[in-house]
């Protein structure tokens, strides 16, 4: 609670400064002698009309299928009142199918009305606000959500807005110092989703924080800004974005030794981030450097959805020439107070395990049941966390090619993680014949040894896309 009303008085205090300055300009510009109050007011509006397909395959019979169609309707409204007041909002409109289901949805991204005065400012609304400095993968980014199930040719669209209240105030020339609260749980879309499930799996009502101001979470981060270098430092208290997956209970048949139930649930945990990323460059070359330290509030050796402590780190090495630009990066974890595995890293149980176990005299009660599959939960967490082993090592490079005055542009990002040999490969090319209009294809895989996440999830994701874009 203490830490909430720190968040609190920073937003007061920037509030008071701004209406403060505000009013003591119109208190000088009514003793100047004129007394129209000239209000620069403007609107914008802009956005694009989009089409995308993905194509891809049935896991269950390996038929190629219409894995999403829309159409899409984006609209991004600017408007300003006056020096001090601004406000945005990012409404989009999708039509169609995606994983075999309707689609139909109306969202609002982002929309917000910004406060500024000198070097104090206060913003209010749905943000999105993604921390770190790294390309692919930032240890800080503890504050905006994902939904990597999305089917979108472009990155950002991953991101999802969350009602904040964020503070900042510049301390000079070459720093700022803002603060970020969350009191409403946003959470990200896990990657099993569209992933599907034995019959007897139930995912039943998600655990998540309720809107009591104690359960809100913060952030605070200090940018510096130097001719030679951009560094930032990190601090989070509060939900994680990614829930975890929670026990809840687990009924078998004593007969056949059929599972008949097995319920989870999500469930959201607390946690401590404290990092810092910061960006060198130096002619041609970018340098990139980014880690954090998070630790849960809650016990993970006794809670089999709260992952254990870690420190996470990223490198990045980038060189951009008239028509090229190479990336190259390393991201590696570290999993501290580990300990192996006791169960394996499955959702699924089935009859030869039991018999197994019955064959080696143990009991079958509803206990020693509820233990074993808490185990085979708490294990998949682990699986899902990239936490089955002590250490990670990740590398990862990203060419680009631009051709023909900009009008062509040819990616290719590969990505391989040395200690589960999983892959993730996405070559992709655009291409502009004229201002506002870009046409895009690609592919999308992920790729990995047996019984690794992207084994269990890249059948049902992997896809190739066509994308048409306007915008105005």
């Amino acid at each position: 609670m203490k830490q909430m009303l720190k968040v609190g008085w920073l937003c007061m205090v920037l509030t008071f400064g701004i209406a403060h300055a505000h009013s003591q300009g119109l208190f000088e510009s009514s003793l100047s002698g004129n007394h129209e109050m000239k209000v620069s007011n403007s609107f914008s509006l802009g956005g694009f009309i989009r089409s995308v397909a993905y194509v891809a395959n049935i896991p269950e019979n390996d038929c190629k299928y219409l894995q999403a169609g829309y159409g899409q309707v984006g609209l991004l409204l600017n408007a300003k009142a006056g020096e001090w007041a601004s406000a945005k909002a990012d409404i989009r409109f999708r039509y169609g199918t995606e994983f075999e289901y309707p689609l139909s949805e109306l969202e609002i991204r982002e929309v917000y009305v910004d406060l500024s005065s000198g070097p104090a400012g206060l913003k209010i609304g749905k943000l999105i606000d993604p921390w770190g400095k790294a390309t692919l993968f930032n240890p800080t980014e503890k504050i905006t959500p994902l939904d990597p199930t999305v089917r979108s040719p472009e990155e950002d669209d991953m991101y999802l807005g969350v009602w904040a209240m964020q503070g900042r105030i510049n301390l000079g020339p070459f720093m700022k110092l803002t603060g970020t609260w969350k009191p409403l749980y946003q959470s990200s879309v896990l990657l099993i989703g569209p992933v599907p499930m034995p019959e007897y799996v139930n995912f039943l009502e998600p655990v998540f924080p309720g809107v009591e101001l104690k359960e809100g979470s913060y952030g605070i981060n200090y940018d510096i800004y130097l001719p030679v270098l951009d560094g930032s430092l990190y601090w989070f208290d509060g939900y994680h974005h990614w829930p975890g997956i929670r026990f809840d209970s687990f009924i078998l048949d004593s007969v056949t030794m059929e599972p008949l139930t097995l319920n989870i649930r999500e469930q959201a945990y607390r946690i401590r981030m404290l990092g810092l990323d910061l960006s060198l460059p130096l002619g041609s070359w970018i340098f990139r450097a980014e880690g954090a330290w998070q630790q849960s509030k809650e016990s993970y050796n006794e809670l089999e959805y709260v992952p254990f402590p870690e420190l996470s780190y990223t490198a990045e090495i980038e060189r951009s020439g008239s028509n090229t630009t190479m990336l190259a990066g390393y991201y590696g974890k570290y999993i501290l107070d580990y300990s192996a595995p006791v169960a394996e890293p499955s959702l699924n149980a089935n009859q030869e395990q039991f018999f197994q176990l019955m064959q080696q005299g143990m009991e079958l009660t509803g206990g020693a049941l509820d233990g074993m599959i808490r185990e085979q939960v708490g294990a998949f967490n682990r699986l899902y966390n990239y936490q089955l082993e002590k250490k990670y090592h990740t590398a990862y490079i990203i060419c680009k090619w631009n051709l023909f005055h900009n009008q062509l542009e040819l990616t290719l990002p590969v990505v391989y993680n040395m200690t589960t040999e999983e892959w993730i490969l996405q070559p992709g090319v655009s291409f502009s014949p004229t201002d506002g209009i870009k046409i895009s294809g690609g592919f999308s895989g992920l790729y990995g040894s047996k019984n690794s996440l992207y084994d269990l999830v890249g059948p049902v994701l992997n896809a190739g896309y066509l994308s048409l874009k306007l915008t105005f």
